[in-house]
């Protein structure tokens, strides 16, 4: 059997894409690489015996002359947007490793500038990312509450690479701040924030703003299910509660998304951007989660996927206190918010 130039190409690059998906793997094939491996099986096996593609214009439905060709390129185009998108999914997971490695690195940095308070056992911790929020931070810090259901309540003030003195500021007030040398986004501040907690040896994290619009008052309410055993991930949801002065846009796209989370997860899902948060730690370790930004999809849809117990609770986004928002215009957010959801949930 002679091979041509075309069909020794085909055996090598089928045979070094299904390496590369392979290699280092433990378990089972996500659902976009099977299709990848699939299809770059089918790509050697076309390689090996070309008299198989006398089989694909059946399949696609071609006619005429050029038949076998048009099918054979409609096959080629298939098998690399798959096997682009098995590696693009490969390449997040290996960013996301980098990152976790990056967190553990900067809390190591971190540690010795952690308060006195968080020398010894640390149950309740609430994790707060910041960039440029100084001001805001002045303004809130001194009225957090220390204490929530008889738990004492440790501050984690993650600063995101801000320009201005975030970082100080929260030190200023008790917090223990943590710096990320550059803005990463929201994702990596939290995850940054869990990397603190798991530490100090936290069993809860409750995660909330540093721009004012969440209410202080509301933290016993996200924090009570985690503490009763009710639920593993708690959400503050402003449609059971309220949000003052919203924008229009603003509260349709979280009706929207809402709705979009909802049948993609099968759990009811109300409010699907609020930063109010409860998470038992104990359950992160099973969930991946990669967003440096728009994680907040992320974490539900990946929450779901891993059986983890979702409960909803009333809560009230106030106007920031000062300042602008930082994540952009709103269609330009919901586009991105859309491609998060997308991906976190394709890839499951």
């Amino acid at each position: 059997m002679t091979f041509s130039w075309l069909r020794l190409c085909g055996v090598l690059l089928a045979l070094a894409g299904l390496f590369t998906l392979m290699r280092g793997r433990r378990g089972l094939l996500g659902r976009r690489e099977a299709l990848a491996a699939l299809v770059l099986l089918a790509v050697l096996a076309l390689a090996l015996a070309p008299g198989l593609a006398d089989v694909l214009p059946r399949l696609t439905g071609f006619t005429g002359e050029l038949a076998r060709v048009t099918s054979l390129l409609t096959f080629a185009v298939l098998a690399l947007t798959l096997a682009v998108l098995a590696l693009a999914g490969r390449l997040t997971r290996l960013r996301s490793e980098l990152d976790e490695q990056r967190c553990e690195a900067l809390v190591d940095r971190a540690w010795t500038a952690r308060p006195a308070s968080m020398q010894g056992p640390v149950e309740l911790v609430l994790i707060m990312p910041a960039y440029d929020e100084a001001d805001n931070l002045r303004a809130i810090l001194p009225a957090r509450p220390t204490e929530l259901h008889g738990l004492t309540a440790h501050l984690v003030v993650v600063d995101d690479g801000s320009h201005d003195d975030t970082e100080e500021v929260a030190a200023a007030h008790g917090a223990w701040a943590i710096r990320s040398p550059d803005n990463r986004g929201g994702g990596f501040a939290l995850k940054l924030g869990f990397a603190a907690a798991r530490r100090l040896g936290a069993r809860y994290v409750l995660t909330l703003d540093a721009d004012g619009q969440h209410r202080y008052e509301d933290l016993p309410v996200v924090l009570a299910p985690l503490l009763a055993g009710t639920a593993d991930l708690v959400l503050g949801s402003r449609r059971l509660g309220a949000a003052v002065d919203p924008t229009l846009l603003r509260a349709l796209g979280v009706r929207l998304f809402s709705a979009l989370l909802t049948f993609l997860t099968r759990q009811r899902i109300s409010d699907c951007a609020s930063g109010l948060r409860g998470l038992k730690l104990a359950r992160l370790g099973e969930l991946r989660l990669h967003q440096a930004r728009h994680h907040t999809a992320e974490l539900i849809i990946e929450a779901a996927r891993r059986r983890l117990t979702i409960t909803e609770v009333p809560i009230t986004i106030v106007p920031r206190h000062t300042g602008q928002s930082k994540k952009g215009g709103s269609l330009g957010y919901a586009l991105r918010f859309a491609g998060t959801i997308v991906s976190s949930w394709w890839r499951g």
